[in-house]
């Protein structure tokens, strides 16, 4: 493994901010700890990371957004980015991209980070995209790298503090979207997504508090029957439907959720929204007939550019935490949602 400025200033005793100050010869650094540290340097054979040192010579100070588990082009995340680049850049921050897959099984002390959290101490605070775990955040805590969380995607047994994250209001979200639904009339209003992970659980709990404030028993298939989250939409639109359930509506946990209901309901010869009338999550303005979907807009840049001014001001605070921003979501109103009509409806047999 590659010597570490950590472990020179190890070796030498001195601070890691010592060792930088004398790598970039700096002129004020005591000549005693000078020496120290070039001893540690050579003892250790010590390469110097030309990156890092472009870095320090530019004086710009480093954001790295980690995407965790998630594909390069996952189009949430991608846009969450944009927003963490736009702030970054009009602050004079520079942003340092890098993806980051991990077990939630191996230990706090002995996950693997990314290079970037490795190598020099380059990052000043790291922004946690994509889904996430415990085990990473604790590695993180240990280390005492500063970090800021998109809250969402925590996959943890404990809520986590209340401070130094940013998440968007999908218990409200999904609320609204029920209480449109219901607003049109229907009842049979069923929800689908997978609830083992936590924010198409907070989605559900959102959907069963409107149901149950209109006394109505709440119906759903939260159980993950594909890894894809397309065909998990197909497999329980069509595990509902062989199952003769009443239906009439379907609040999707996200636009590919309901992406793959529609095409289930299209296979069984059903109607969107004549026969169902369909929402989805995020709405993240997909091709083809999903342009016409209702859905409940998350401001994806926006949670990017908040997630950016809380690691901003982290490091203009030498770690200082900075409370939970929440942002509001917005039902946006398209064509898959009309009143429902009893007479005839192929949804109800």
């Amino acid at each position: 493994m590659a010597v570490t400025i950590r472990d020179v200033a190890n070796c030498a005793g001195v601070a890691v901010g010592t060792v930088s100050r004398v790598l970039n010869n700096r002129r004020d650094v005591n000549p005693k700890l000078r020496a120290r540290v070039q001893r540690a340097l050579k003892e250790l054979n010590y390469r110097p990371n030309a990156r890092a040192q472009s870095f320090a010579r530019n004086a710009s100070p480093v954001v790295s957004f980690i995407l965790s588990n998630r594909d390069f082009l996952h189009p949430f995340h991608s846009r969450v980015l944009q927003g963490v680049e736009e702030y970054c850049e009009e602050s004079g921050f520079f942003v340092l991209y890098t993806r980051f897959r991990y077990s939630p099984n191996v230990a706090a002390d002995d996950l693997q980070l990314p290079s970037v959290l490795q190598s020099h101490g380059i990052a000043d605070c790291v922004i946690l995209a994509g889904a996430n775990f415990e085990n990473f955040t604790k590695s993180l805590d240990k280390r005492e790298l500063p970090y800021v969380l998109l809250a969402n995607n925590l996959i943890s047994s404990e809520p986590g503090p209340p401070y130094d994250r940013v998440r968007f209001d999908d218990f409200s979200g999904a609320a609204e979207a029920t209480h449109y639904l219901l607003a049109l009339g229907h009842r049979d209003i069923f929800f689908i997504g997978d609830t083992s992970l936590p924010w198409y659980r907070t989605r559900y709990e959102g959907y069963c508090k409107a149901m149950k404030e209109a006394g109505i028993k709440p119906a759903a298939q939260t159980l993950g029957l594909s890894d894809n989250t397309f065909f998990n939409g197909v497999k329980s639109i069509q595990m509902v439907l062989e199952r003769k359930l009443p239906i009439t509506a379907v609040l999707a946990g996200n636009d590919d959720i309901a992406h793959g209901v529609w095409e289930g309901l299209l296979k069984a010869g059903l109607d969107v929204p004549r026969d169902v009338s369909l929402i989805g999550f995020d709405d993240q303005h997909g091709m083809g007939r999903l342009q016409s979907l209702t859905s409940v807009r998350v401001e994806a840049p926006e949670v990017g550019r908040q997630l950016a001014k809380i690691a901003i001001e982290k490091i203009k605070s030498k770690a200082a935490h900075t409370p939970e921003v929440l942002l509001a979501t917005t039902l946006i109103k398209r064509e898959t949602c009309r009143p429902l009509f009893q007479a005839g409806h192929k949804g109800q047999k």
